[in-house]
């Protein structure tokens, strides 16, 4: 197998994941703790799924806001976004009351329509709302706030996030969209990080990006499950 260290240059979430590691009074035990694993795609090194990362650009930028817990998870799929597009992806720590400085420039800069990829299901702002037949702005660059977390981390770090409140939420019609999650894959409707992405792609129009990211997602629950059975297999051996 190909050394993946040698393939690929680290991202913004590898950074934040060794940012993490260092600071970290004590490790993270995630299921599958003992097994070796591939440094790139931290699955198991005989369910790596190297092979299918190929790096392109997207036509937006994504802000990833993690989860302190979700950053050190092998499942967490966020990742796969920045596997695929590492230049147009950026990732930060969520913080209730003081968001990095960085982030805050970032989300400041003039040429940015700034976009919260969450249901506001207060309605309090005004909604982004977007399908296949209109277009983001032409004179601003779209970037897409995701929360990392699990749904129930999400939606309080939603909440509690008062410093984004002012940014108008992307409102994905889900009805709409169940046709394109069909084609890739069946589907229970429970969305994972890359999924909704891949959703609000697909709504903005970039239809292949949207399908590249499907399909990596898919291969990555497929090496996901592998290394899973791997795990049980060294459990049973130990």
């Amino acid at each position: 197998m190909t050394d993946s260290r040698i393939r690929f240059n680290l991202h913004q979430v590898d950074h934040l994941r060794q940012y993490c590691q260092s600071i970290s009074t004590r490790p993270f035990v995630a299921r599958g703790a003992n097994l070796t694993r591939c440094p790139s795609c931290l699955m198991a090194h005989d369910a790596c799924f190297c092979d299918a990362r190929v790096e392109t650009n997207l036509p937006i930028e994504i802000v990833l806001l993690y989860h302190r817990d979700e950053i050190h998870k092998p499942t967490n799929s966020g990742r796969l976004i920045a596997d695929l597009f590492p230049k147009q992806t950026h990732a930060f720590l969520w913080s209730r009351k003081d968001p990095e400085s960085k982030l805050l420039d970032l989300l400041n800069e003039e040429d940015r329509e700034i976009v919260l990829l969450f249901p506001d299901v207060e309605k309090k702002n005004t909604s982004f709302e977007v399908n296949s037949e209109t277009s983001p702005s032409s004179t601003k660059k779209t970037t897409l706030i995701l929360f990392d977390a699990t749904w129930k981390q999400a939606s309080k770090m939603f909440h509690l996030s008062k410093w984004l409140r002012n940014y108008p939420c992307f409102n994905i019609n889900v009805e709409k969209q169940k046709a394109f999650l069909v084609r890739h894959a069946k589907h229970d409707m429970q969305f994972a990080t890359a999924e909704v992405t891949a959703m609000a792609l697909n709504a903005l129009g970039y239809h292949e990006k949207a399908s590249q990211l499907m399909q990596y997602n898919a291969t990555f629950n497929q090496h996901c499950l592998m290394s899973r059975k791997r795990s049980g297999q060294v459990k049973a051996n130990t």
